[in-house]
């Protein structure tokens, strides 16, 4: 071969190197940039759901959900979220000027305003700038669709309750040193608020010895008939069975064991004009020896001026008599009750409740058949 022929092969063979060289770095950057953009899109991915994740924790908490650190965090990561919540002029709120609320039940926010020297320098509660945010906070739950608002205030801060009568609010309820008061929202629909505390719950004990004699009481003040069973209002967050056994060793002091409700009286208009729903339980006198003997009760020093164990049948005798001023209707029904088997008394069974984190709780019945019989 000769000298040129050599030089043109080896030119050729260089110009098809390069051009395969060319190639293949333009396919190594079209895979790069395409791995790069495929990175992108899944980060943008993530951290949309970051986003979202982020923001139904903070919808879904029981810690303030609206207020001037976590809105300002809303808005710079879920800026589409936010931009459309505007005043009745069109303009977007000054998130700086509303009240921390929580999420509440039933579609609803609370404000719980905090006693006075748990605030700092910068108070947002200030009663000169209250009614501003109140109603800016009003407003902004109007836009999240919400259906009511609750604020509590405690007495320490009572000058804001005139604030809020202002915006609408009305009293709920009192307790201890904080007043409640609620607002409802929607305009076209009627207010679903419940009232507070319908009803009361009272209870009285039939305690029968074992010498066939019931305990009685006559009370200082009130006295409708000679002789009452003894009695009275269950505690808060009380139960049945505790509520009487409490209420008859306070009154006579004689301890008793639980055994059953043999009725429940429902009647209106009683105390504060509320509803009161009376349970008449049988309990049984606990003996203080081996023999059954039962101490003699004491009367409660100012409540009760008497209290001894009275002849069933003269306590019968007494209900069932046609005057009306010593007859009782009610406890002539009972009465039949207990002179019957307790077998047909109301029961009391604990279970467990469908709400997660409820303690289980005692449902009273009527008696259940038993699976041999």
């Amino acid at each position: 071969m000769s000298s040129a022929s050599k030089v043109l092969k080896s030119i050729t063979y260089s110009i098809i190197l390069l051009m395969f060289t060319r190639r293949l770095i333009a396919r190594s950057n079209f895979a790069f940039a395409f791995q790069s953009a495929k990175t992108s899109s899944c980060n943008i991915i993530r951290s949309s759901s970051f986003i979202n994740h982020r923001t139904h924790a903070m919808a879904s908490s029981n810690t303030p959900i609206m207020n001037k650190q976590h809105v300002s965090s809303l808005k710079s990561t879920t800026e589409p979220q936010t931009t459309n919540m505007l005043d009745e002029n069109g303009n977007e709120y000054d998130w700086d000027k509303i009240l921390p609320f929580q999420k509440n039940t039933h579609n609803s926010v609370k404000i719980v305003v905090p006693d006075e020297e748990q605030t700092s320098k910068d108070d947002l509660y200030d009663a000169d700038t209250f009614h501003n945010k109140l109603e800016a906070t009003i407003a902004t739950a109007l836009q999240l669709k919400k259906t009511a608002i609750w604020i509590t205030v405690p007495s320490s801060r009572a000058r804001l309750i005139e604030e809020a009568s202002k915006s609408g609010f009305s009293f709920h309820h009192a307790e201890g040193h904080t007043a409640t008061l609620s607002k409802w929202l929607l305009d076209d629909v009627e207010s679903r608020i419940p009232t507070y505390a319908t009803h009361q719950v009272g209870v009285g004990a039939v305690v029968i010895n074992a010498k066939n004699e019931i305990l009685c009481v006559r009370e200082k003040r009130n006295n409708y008939r000679p002789w009452k069973v003894p009695g009275g209002l269950a505690e808060l967050g009380e139960d049945l069975d505790t509520a009487v056994i409490r209420e008859v060793y306070e009154e006579t002091g004689i301890k008793c064991r639980f055994n059953s409700v043999l009725g429940v009286r429902h009647t209106h208009g009683s105390q504060f004009d509320r509803s009161d729903l009376y349970f008449v339980c049988r309990l049984e006198p606990i003996p203080i020896n081996e023999e059954g003997d039962v101490p003699l009760p004491v009367p409660q020093e100012g409540e009760i001026e008497a209290t001894c164990w009275v002849d069933f049948d003269e306590y019968r005798d007494m209900v069932y008599a046609e005057d009306p001023k010593v007859g009782h209707p009610m406890m002539k029904h009972i009465m039949k009750i207990v002179e019957q088997s307790d077998q047909y008394d109301i029961q009391k069974t604990i279970v467990t409740s469908v709400v997660p984190g409820r303690k289980p709780s005692p449902v009273y019945h009527a008696a259940i058949k038993s699976e041999s019989s």
